[in-house]
């Protein structure tokens, strides 16, 4: 017997006319059809207005997203979010696909700025893009373990004492 179940996910982030962000996220699989819609706030990246609508097989418990999700406006994208979302969105009467929807929202909000910077340390070559990549470290110390490319034992890291 064969199980086939397909899950894809997308995540947008567009730039508004009145200065904001747009962000969309989506999720769409065999089962459950989920979007959110945020718009954040510039320069202190504030969620201003947050959407969600789920649809098809949802558990009865997560039928309170629409109104679930209006907890984090107000909420800037920035540390401690990870924690502030959870205790927002999660726990027994939570739905963590808004957990994880918003969270995945903001780590797209952050590639929308960093992209420009990775871009053109990607043009670099050899000696001078890893001297320019351990720069880049130094001024963000956040990115240290924050994905595969900067985990303790990577070229980058090497020679780094943090």
């Amino acid at each position: 017997m064969t199980i086939r179940f397909l899950r894809n996910k997308v995540v947008e982030v567009t730039s508004q006319s009145d200065g904001s962000l747009a962000v969309s996220w989506r999720l769409t699989d065999d089962l459950l059809q989920a979007e959110i819609d945020l718009t954040v706030q510039l320069p202190d990246l504030e969620i201003v207005r947050a959407e969600a609508r789920l649809q098809r097989l949802v558990p009865r418990i997560w039928s309170a997203a629409p109104e679930l999700i209006k907890k984090i406006e107000g909420v800037r994208v920035g540390s401690g979010l990870r924690k502030i979302v959870a205790g927002l969105l999660g726990g027994p009467q939570g739905c963590p696909v808004l957990v994880d929807a918003v969270l995945e929202s903001a780590n797209a909000i952050i590639l929308y700025f960093t992209r420009p910077v990775l871009q053109v340390g990607e043009a670099m070559e050899g000696e001078e893009k890893l001297a320019n990549l351990r720069e880049m470290i130094k001024n963000s110390p956040r990115l240290v373990r924050s994905c595969v490319a900067f985990q303790d034992d990577s070229p980058i890291m090497q020679g780094l004492d943090l």
